[in-house]
């Protein structure tokens, strides 16, 4: 990155000299041009004093005529005098372009180019009062002559400017990949940065970005954790059960053993299910779309659809409803969230226990709460509960103790995930006789991201 930043900054340097220089020659010579030509006017200014051709001829003596030539004509253009020619081979100069001028506006000017000696020919003509014509000339080199002999100098001053430029370009590459390498080297201290203020949304973006990442990278050692401790159990029991089988031959009820045995293999088919599952839903929502649903219209559905579980099961379930209650969002993965957290509910609420579900607005959010009695989540485990593979156990005989009614422990996570990206928040708290879990998201006042 330092050599190409470096690399640009002297190809603008070697530009804008070579421009400079080009710029500064083609105005200088323009300025030139100007200059002389005010000088032969005002030499022909001079020489129109004189009354006759004999008082013209004695002021051309009497004047310091270097470097100019003064033709005089009569007024259809035949040469009369000219200070550096024979008058006797010149031919008539009435077309001249400076001659013409100044026949009909009394003045005319004129530069004229030779190819031959690389010099360019300065011409004004002014007109007598008797119709004559005084042309005075001047000869100076052409603006490529100009630029050829000052090359040198201008090569010599481009070239120290060009090392000068180079310097200031190495230091302010410099300065300006200073906070990037810092950054580089020390990440977690970003903030102690001493840096330019247009590279702080880019320092704090890529800051955030690490702690994500860093977070990212903790749960997943965690779910991993979980999950492996998970799947020890299991196989601790096989493990201890296959060896019984062996030591007790015929003395033990064979029958019990192999239906526990099946019932483990079970329990970890379930778990790789839903890691693979779980796999399978991460990568969906990224890609979830959203629309305006009418979150009373889900909720009336989930009712109807745990009405009969919860009646087999001899759980009271209470629903309260606020109708038309619309969000921006995806119903598919609203309802799973509810369904997990109903679900997560069901698992902990013991026989002739109370499941309460509501849904209101409150300044701007839709607030989903689930309560069921039961025994309370410890503080320590608030947080822990929203990672994959924590499970509750409760110490009391409820409906997660019968088999085939068993929840796994990835659904908070999932909930989480769902509401995250529904630019919301969830929580769980302790209430009396029970625990109460919550989620918000925003109402369809506007469409959200």
């Amino acid at each position: 990155m330092k050599k190409k930043i470096n690399l640009q900054f002297i190809m603008i340097t070697a530009i804008a000299i070579i421009f400079t220089a080009v710029f500064s020659g083609i105005i200088f010579y323009e300025i030139f041009k100007t200059e002389v030509m005010e000088e032969i006017k005002s030499y022909a200014h001079l020489l129109t004093a004189a009354v006759s051709f004999e008082e013209l001829e004695e002021n051309l003596s009497e004047k310091n005529i270097r470097n100019l030539r003064i033709t005089v004509m009569n007024k259809d253009g035949t040469v009369q005098f000219d200070t550096n020619a024979d008058i006797g081979g010149m031919d008539n100069h009435r077309r001249r372009p400076e001659i013409m001028e100044a026949m009909k506006y009394g003045e005319g000017e004129t530069i004229r180019k030779s190819e031959t000696l690389d010099t360019n020919t300065f011409y004004y003509a002014i007109r007598l009062e008797d119709g004559g014509i005084i042309r005075v000339a001047k000869e100076s080199s052409s603006i490529y002559h100009v630029f050829l002999n000052s090359f040198p100098y201008i090569g010599m001053i481009a070239v120290i400017l060009f090392f000068i430029c180079i310097v200031i370009s190495h230091i302010l590459t410099k300065s300006l990949i200073f906070p990037i390498e810092k950054m580089s080297r020390d990440i977690d201290h970003v903030s102690e940065i001493n840096t330019y203020k247009e590279l702080i949304p880019f320092m704090n973006t890529i800051q955030k970005q690490h702690e994500d990442i860093l977070k990212n990278a903790k749960l997943r050692q965690e779910f991993t954790a979980n999950v492996s401790h998970e799947l020890k159990t299991p196989l601790a029991i096989i493990s201890s059960q296959v060896e019984m089988l062996q030591c007790m031959d015929d003395r033990i009820d064979r029958s019990y053993y192999y239906s526990s045995i099946v019932e483990e293999v079970s329990r970890m088919s379930d778990m790789v299910g839903e890691l693979m599952d779980l796999s399978l839903l991460e990568q969906n929502l990224q890609k979830m779309e959203k629309c305006e649903i009418n979150l009373t219209d889900i909720m009336e559905y989930i009712r109807l659809k745990y009405q009969a579980l919860f009646g087999q099961n001899h759980i009271k379930g209470e629903f309260s409803l606020e109708p038309e209650c619309c969000v921006w969002g995806n119903a598919h993965y609203l309802e799973q969230a509810l369904d997990n957290y109903i679900m997560n509910a069901f698992s902990h609420t013991a026989q002739g226990n109370c499941i309460r579900v509501c849904l209101y607005r409150k300044n701007g959010w839709a607030h989903v709460t689930v309560y069921n009695q039961g025994e309370h989540i410890e503080p320590s485990d608030m947080e822990r509960i929203w990672q994959g593979y924590v499970m509750q156990r409760p110490k009391q005989e409820t409906a997660q103790d019968r088999p085939e009614q068993r929840h796994m422990g990835i659904g908070l996570y999932l909930v989480r995930r769902i509401i995250r990206l529904h630019q919301g928040e969830c929580g769980v708290e302790n209430k009396d006789k029970g625990v109460e879990f919550w989620f918000k998201v925003p109402c369809n006042h506007e469409k959200q991201g």
